[in-house]
């Protein structure tokens, strides 16, 4: 994923555990500086 001057590896694999989704959740919202709401994310 690449956002301005970011870049976020995002493995393909077809389940995550739970504090992985966490983790990528949140490098994503520091990235766009604001929180990502969970009916927002659903919508991805």
């Amino acid at each position: 994923m690449l956002y301005k001057q970011y870049r976020l590896a995002i493995p393909s694999k077809d389940e995550y555990s739970l504090p992985q989704l966490r983790m990528m959740i949140r490098e994503v919202e520091e990235m766009i500086e604001h929180e990502i709401a969970a009916e927002v994310w659903n919508c991805l």
